[in-house]
């Protein structure tokens, strides 16, 4: 019984396969065999549009605002540009680039040495040979510039330091209570000047001439010598002017001149003598031609 059935199905299937094949053969013979027609150049040519033209414009520009006229901070940077921005009004807000907080630069020098300038030849000491004659007393003298001792008489010259021995003299005064007090002065004649020179003893004998040296503590390698109020100098601080010179009061007044780029104003200090002034100390080098050594105390 199945075997019928199973022949039944093959056979409605070989109907259906053969009823489709017939359709589209019949639709097939019903589609259009007319030729692809491709257009030519001319068939369609473009159309010119023609070319507005334009009437020509004179526009005036603004001058830019003077530099005046804008706020001093307000300053404008390739490398370090401001911030800027719109309120809520539609005003501009503006913060400078430069920090205000930092701390303010340091001066950059200090007053290293303010002192006159002494003279050449200074006495030190003097050995009196003969009391009623001071004229044969050896002379002690210290040469500041060659750093050491010379001993002369009266009338004796000396070339290596370039002077003449003209006179020395003591001059002793009692007072009331019978106690003795000397005045001794050395007269000599300035070789390279030509004129007269007086050194009194206990004294030292000072030029017209000024010594000011300025130091810095950022810099170590930083001297500035000066000697008249009025000069200029720099450093990598900055540019200054040395303005006054007050030797009563081991003072100088130095002026910071403005710097533009780096936007600090001018500033001028007092500046006090920071270092003491120490003396050399006295060297024990004699001059060639002086006389044999001799035991003596120095009479002060």
């Amino acid at each position: 019984m199945n075997k019928i059935y199973d022949k039944l199905l093959l056979a409605v299937a070989v109907l259906a396969l053969l009823a489709s094949v017939g359709f589209y053969v019949q639709k097939s013979g019903e589609l259009p065999t007319s030729a692809l027609q491709l257009g030519q150049p001319n068939d369609n040519p473009y159309q010119v549009i023609p070319v507005p033209s334009s009437s020509a414009v004179t526009v005036t520009w603004p001058e830019a605002a003077e530099t005046s006229q804008q706020p001093a901070e307000e300053l404008y940077d390739v490398f370090t540009p401001p911030k800027i921005w719109v309120n809520a009004d539609g005003s501009f807000g503006f913060k400078s680039p430069i920090d205000k907080t930092l701390p303010k630069p340091a001066f950059g020098i200090y007053l290293a040495k303010i002192e006159r300038d002494p003279y050449r030849l200074q006495i030190e000491g003097y050995i009196e040979e003969d009391l009623n004659d001071a004229s044969k007393s050896l002379v002690l003298l210290f040469d500041e510039e060659q750093q050491q001792r010379v001993r002369a008489r009266v009338g004796q010259a000396k070339a290596k330091s370039e002077f003449t021995l003209v006179d020395f003299t003591i001059e002793r005064n009692k007072d009331k209570d019978g106690n003795i007090s000397k005045n001794v002065t050395v007269t000599l004649l300035d070789q390279r000047s030509g004129k007269q020179v007086v050194l009194t003893h206990g004294e030292r004998l000072y030029n017209d001439s000024t010594t000011i040296i300025l130091r810095s503590d950022q810099d170590a390698s930083v001297e500035i010598v000066l000697d008249e109020a009025g000069q200029a100098f720099e450093t990598a601080a900055g540019k200054y002017l040395l303005q006054e010179i007050n030797l009563e009061a081991s003072t100088v007044t130095v002026k910071k001149l403005a710097d533009q780029e780096l936007e600090l104003d001018s500033e001028t200090k007092q500046l006090y003598l920071t270092t003491s002034n120490q003396q050399p100390a006295i060297p024990t080098k004699v001059d060639s031609d002086a006389e044999s050594d001799q035991s003596f105390d120095f009479d002060f």
